[in-house]
């Protein structure tokens, strides 16, 4: 997905959700993240945005509203670099089976058209 803060408002509707993996288990240490994946004990260290991302997906998400939650947090970051960071950094939970599409309920916005 490569998209701008422009259209960020137009693709939210056509956006599928994103959820925490329920099996996979979260343990903190002081400010340090890890995931621990009980299936096979892999152990995931996720930096602080990684961290952010990761409770923002305690609820369905759609990658659009993660990225204007981190833009609100961090506007002195170029939007363009934020979008990348963010769906590259889903694309790579979902890939490792962190978290993964919601498909009972897609956007909200969906259901209204």
């Amino acid at each position: 997905m490569n998209f701008s803060s422009e259209n960020v408002n137009e693709r939210n509707t056509r956006e599928v959700c994103f959820v925490r993996n329920p099996e996979i288990l979260k343990r903190q240490i002081d400010d340090t993240v890890f995931l621990v994946n009980p299936g096979d004990d892999t152990i995931f260290h996720l930096n602080p945005l990684s961290a952010g991302i990761w409770n923002l997906l305690f609820e369905p998400t759609t990658p659009t509203d993660a990225v204007r939650v981190v833009q609100q947090a961090f506007p002195d970051i170029p939007p363009d670099q934020i979008a990348a960071d963010v769906l590259k950094l889903i694309k790579e939970l979902e890939d490792k089976g962190l978290v993964r599409r919601h498909t009972d309920r897609m956007n909200p916005a969906l259901k209204k058209a």
